[in-house]
C-alpha cells in the first residue's frame, strides 16, 4: 500500500540521510539499517491501517513511536 501514498520515498529519503549523517564512513550499512527500520514502521503502520490515507499518518507515528526492542524483533537484514 506504500505506492498508493505520497510522500513515503521522500520520507525514506531523509531517514537514509539521518542515518549516514551518524557515521559517513559507513554509508552502505546505515542505508540498509534505514531501509530495514522504515520496513519496520511500514509493516507497523500497515497492521493498523485502514486504507491510504490513514497508512501515511500511521507511518509517521510508527517511525516516532518504534522501540528498540520491535526494531529488533521485526528487522530482517542478510549479508550477502
Amino acid at each position: 500500500m506504500l505506492q498508493k501514498i505520497t510522500a513515503s520515498g521522500c520520507s525514506v529519503t531523509a531517514l537514509i540521510a539521518a542515518f549516514v549523517a551518524v557515521d559517513p564512513s559507513h554509508a552502505v550499512e546505515a542505508t540498509a539499517s534505514a531501509l530495514a527500520i522504515f520496513g519496520v514502521a511500514s509493516e507497523v503502520g500497515m497492521d493498523m491501517a485502514r486504507g491510504p490515507a490513514s497508512l501515511r499518518t500511521l507511518l509517521i507515528d510508527s517511525l516516532y513511536g518504534l522501540d528498540e526492542a520491535t526494531a529488533l524483533g521485526r528487522v530482517r537484514i542478510n549479508r550477502l
